[in-house]
């Protein structure tokens, strides 16, 4: 499909640079430095003497080795294990051991972070174009909004391409299937919804009375009644993130109170046709289930297998031999790819006023 001159093919779609993408969970980034390839280029971060997240091009200039292979921080500085030159958090060379003034040349690139809530993000593009305010508002993901309980969480690759797994997060009639039974009744694929679109953020809302819970969803959510009222809204923020958002009335519960449960999924472009999902948790009750996460991983493989086999066909047959037809309830998945597309358009066009 391509939408303003943008390739949205799942399976080869394009993402804007100039955007935010979790990078980590701010558990992963420590002292110790740490190597992650994302769109397409190695990183390597590790945090300042003051705690302060870094991320650096992950590959020394002067011979190529990379900086995370061995590389020892001082102070601030992190030196390359090769020949001990050592750069600063802002990429620029600060010691040749054997000699010689640093120079521009000898420096590394330095991406824009920003840690809220557990998760930091990186700004892909370029950094003349930074702009904070493209982050997703976290108080609405749940992960900082007061009386929210926020956990992390799970990092999933998947060798596939990001829109597949944004676009299955926001599909609910998938669920009957795929997992058999985990999750619901059977009754998701052909309940009725509404589509709702605020800006990039576009939600598929399905109403559910006096609904069966299956049991692993009745455990991760405290729920003591085998049914319940149940709404589902799958949200997606283009280009980034999804979030499976659950509100929960026990039947039989006189005092009607309300359970409310945020699944929330950073997707990161790692290349062309790979991907990582960050995955995270926000209740607005205590989540005293020790194994989530663990049932959770077992649940999301099944997606991150099926999409990753997806990927393996579309690579073989090419894109001529493997059209895509939507269907009425890919509504939301449609919409969110036309806003990526604009997104995409977008920033070529601001690259070719700059020229």
């Amino acid at each position: 499909m391509i939408i303003n001159g943008v390739n949205m093919q799942p399976g080869a779609a394009e993402y804007p640079r100039n955007h935010w993408y979790v990078a980590a969970f701010s558990t992963e980034v420590t002292r110790e430095p740490m190597h992650r390839a994302l769109f397409g280029e190695h990183i390597v971060f590790y945090r300042t003497e003051e705690g302060d997240p870094v991320a650096l091009f992950d590959r020394c200039p002067h011979r190529g080795m990379r900086l995370s292979n061995g590389g020892k921080l001082f102070g601030n500085m992190i030196q390359c294990h090769y020949h001990g030159i050592r750069f600063n958090e802002s990429g620029r060379a600060c010691l040749i051991p054997s000699g010689g003034t640093p120079t521009s040349a000898l420096s590394v690139r330095s991406y824009p972070l920003k840690e809220i809530g557990g998760w930091i993000w990186i700004w892909a593009g370029e950094a003349s174009q930074v702009d904070e305010s493209l982050i997703p508002d976290h108080s609405d993901l749940g992960l900082t909004a007061p009386g929210f309980h926020a956990y992390f969480g799970l990092v999933l690759e998947a060798n596939s391409n990001y829109l597949f797994s944004l676009e299955n997060l926001v599909d609910a009639t998938h669920i009957s299937f795929l997992h058999h039974g985990l999750i619901d009744d059977g009754n998701v694929a052909a309940h009725p919804y509404i589509c709702q679109q605020d800006g990039v953020r576009i939600s598929m809302i399905r109403e559910f009375k006096n609904e069966t819970i299956a049991p692993m969803v009745a455990r991760a959510m405290g729920l003591k009644s085998a049914r319940a009222d149940r709404t589902l809204e799958l949200i997606s923020y283009a280009p980034n993130t999804c979030v499976v958002r659950q509100h929960f009335v026990e039947t039989g519960d006189a005092s009607q109170n309300r359970r409310d449960s945020k699944l929330v999924f950073g997707i990161t472009p790692t290349g062309p046709r790979s991907c990582i999902q960050f995955v995270a948790m926000a209740n607005d009750y205590e989540n005293t289930h020790p194994d989530i996460f663990d049932e959770l991983r077992h649940l999301l493989m099944e997606d991150v297998v099926a999409l990753d086999d997806i990927q393996n066909l579309f690579d073989q047959l090419g894109q001529d031999r493997a059209p895509e037809v939507a269907v009425r309830s890919d509504e939301g998945a449609i919409r969110t790819r036309r806003l990526i597309a604009a997104q995409v358009a977008d920033e070529r066009n601001l690259a070719v006023a700059a020229q």
